[in-house]
């Protein structure tokens, strides 16, 4: 088991709304339908709110509390969209034509060099090449100003190149087969203002349409708004030389295909008041390579749909790591001790109902300051550290989520999976319920929490299986674990009761810290001595004949212990390793067997613990046994 990593973190939680998942209408246009298709996998659970005109406010009001239960009340509804942030064909509608090879002046624009100024609401179509120049929109505070770019070239080696003074909102559209290219080579300034980005905007941004538009920010960010940044369409192609999105208030992505290649963060969202700071996806692709973090929010993170690619710091190997001899936990040998390399990260809430969401990071892949909840999608992650790490409790309820290469797997105070089918692959500990202020040491009980009642979980860890500080209970689901080959580490290990009152379990791994089941569990449990290889079969059968459960282990064990609703007082039950009886045992009450250390807990993690060599699959029990499918192959170098 590791000691408490988390013990000094801070348990005030600063943001107590954030925002809630909301499948947003749009309007009529000729933007692909790829939006609202998208977000169709996340209807079930999330209210619809139609976009809206004729609203006074910029967002309309949500109806809160829309994500039947699976958010919990810290999560308020807090997004919407209005018509005019979707594309709209302005091919009828009155425009102003501005050559930028060429500017004149016309109503609304002035031109002063190569300096071009907006000053009136309205739709402008910008087309041409301008060198060395400026678009600047300088308009009412209740002005909305749309940009449509034509195959516009804008470059500026002082400035921003396109820099949204004032306005109510600034829109930036792409027509159809159209690229544009945004170009600039320092950050300039607005008087005692510094213009962090090519695309600048003190208003509200939108951007939109299907054309594509590409930005290379030499200087320091790529685009950036002061309050919210909205893409609902699009393709964007960002180099940045620090981060490639900023919304200050939020980045709310609903469609579109953004592509970042960012020298600091991919999107960020900086401010910390309680409805702001945040980040949404809600459709559109996302593919993200980031030196720091991937996506990071001053806030809180919700995807409910969309596919969304980070690679950050270099993958799971682009920051080296070495496991502490005693303790197994993960330290970075950076010189750089506040660079963050996580994939995904939310200083609040970090929450997926929906999409597809693949990381590869240095550090965390998924990673929350309080809390974290996947009620949906599909989660793949490689991962230096953690692959989902919250530092107080993390909820799984449903999606699919795939942990290919980590230090500890899923890790938080109170970790609870109540569904979903989750496969995980660790160097140390699968999973770690641990940081508490309250931990205990050795054989001393905490307060953190590790319970399983629903789901598929299939863990394959060269430390502890299924580690908690406190309390570890499986109450159901189906658990498959493949623990440590050497006897520093545990199967299971808890430093408080270990109980089994419903599920399937079976469990292959070392000796030496065997821990059973305590005799208060509602479940019983058998636990035999018996050796294999990696890559064997086992099979656990009935009196009858009938199979309960099997796995294929993915690397050497000395012991399995296992636990079935079928298992009866009185019977007796067989062990089979590739087809051969190797073991049996007569249940003789609650816990049979060979026993292990029994409510003292476990011992010191990762001390002789080897790498996995495989994966651990399984099947449910169905009396017919069985190949499952294996897992794919721990390469982690930490």
């Amino acid at each position: 088991m590791k000691p408490n990593r988390l013990s000094t973190k801070k348990h005030t939680l600063r943001f107590a709304v954030i925002l809630s998942a909301l499948v947003l209408t749009g309007c009529a246009s000729t933007q692909s339908t790829t939006s609202s298709t998208s977000a169709s996998s996340a209807s079930s659970t999330v209210s619809t709110v139609s976009t809206s005109e004729e609203s006074g406010a910029d967002e309309t009001d949500s109806t809160g509390g829309a994500m039947n239960g699976t958010i919990g009340s810290v999560i308020e509804a807090n997004l919407s969209f209005k018509n005019k942030d979707f594309y709209i064909d302005c091919s009828t509608e009155d425009t102003v034509k501005i050559d930028l090879s060429a500017p004149k002046e016309a109503d609304g624009v002035k031109v002063s060099g190569s300096t071009v100024t907006i000053t009136e609401a309205g739709t402008y179509v910008l087309s041409g090449t301008l060198t060395d120049g400026q678009v600047i929109i300088d308009a009412g505070d209740e002005d909305d100003v749309r940009l449509v770019l034509e195959n516009a070239s804008i470059t500026c080696t002082t400035t921003a190149p396109i820099y949204a003074k004032n306005a109510d909102k600034v829109i930036i559209s792409l027509p159809e087969n159209t690229e544009s290219t945004v170009t600039d080579t320092v950050t300039g300034t607005d008087g005692n203002d510094a213009l962090t980005a090519a695309i600048f905007a003190k208003c509200d941004l939108s951007v939109n349409g299907t054309g594509t538009l590409n930005v290379n920010a030499n200087a320091n960010d790529g685009i950036t708004s002061e309050d919210k940044l909205k893409i609902t369409g699009g393709v964007l192609n960002i180099t940045s030389a620090d981060d490639g999105l900023v919304g200050k208030d939020a980045v709310l992505i609903k469609d579109g295909t953004v592509h970042i290649t960012a020298s600091g963060n991919g999107i960020k969202s900086t401010k910390s008041e309680a409805d702001k700071g945040y980040v949404y996806i809600g459709g559109g692709t996302m593919n993200i390579t980031a030196e720091q973090d991937g996506i990071q929010a001053e806030t809180s993170v919700l995807i409910s749909a969309g596919e969304v690619n980070v690679t950050a710091g270099g993958g799971a190997n682009g920051e080296q790591k070495t496991g502490n001899a005693m303790f197994g936990g993960a330290q970075s040998t950076t010189t750089d001790e506040t660079l963050s390399t996580k994939g995904i990260k939310a200083e609040a809430a970090l929450d997926i109902t929906g999409g597809t969401v693949t990381v590869d990071s240095a550090d965390d892949s998924l990673h929350s300051n309080d809390s974290m909840t996947v009620s949906g999608g599909g989660i793949t992650v490689k991962s230096g550290d953690d692959g989902l790490h919250a530092d107080n409790t993390l909820t799984i309820g449903d999606g699919t989520i795939v942990v290919e290469e980590s230090c500890e797997g899923l890790e938080a105070i109170n970790l609870t999976i109540n569904g979903g089918t989750i496969d995980v692959t660790a160097s140390d500990d699968g999973l770690n319920a641990a940081g508490s202020s309250v931990d205990g040491g050795f054989g001393t009980a905490g307060a953190d929490t590790l319970t399983v009642n629903g789901g598929t979980l299939t863990v394959n860890a060269s430390g502890d299986g299924l580690d908690s500080n406190g309390a570890l209970t499986i109450n159901g689901g189906t658990v498959y674990v493949s623990g440590p080959t050497g006897d520093g580490n545990g199967t299971f290990d808890c430093d408080g009761v270990f109980t089994i009152n419903g599920g399937v379990v079976l469990g292959t791994g070392s000796s030496g810290m065997l821990k059973t089941p305590t005799t208060d569990s509602k479940q019983n449990t058998i636990s035999v001595s018996c050796t294999g290889s990696a890559g064997d079969t086992v099979e656990v059968k009935g009196a009858d004949g009938n199979t309960l459960v099997s796995a294929v282990a993915p690397k050497n064990f000395t012991n399995v212990m296992f636990s079935t609703p079928d298992i009866t007082e009185g019977e007796t039950y067989t062990v089979y390793v590739n087809g051969t009886e190797t073991a049996s045992e007569t249940c003789s009450g609650v816990v049979s067997g060979a026993t292990g250390m029994g409510s003292f807990g476990g011992g010191p993690g990762n001390m002789g613990g080897q790498a996995p060599n495989g994966g651990m699959g399984g099947q449910m029990p169905n009396g017919n046994g069985g190949t499952p499918p294996q897992m794919p192959g721990n390469t982690s170098d930490t």
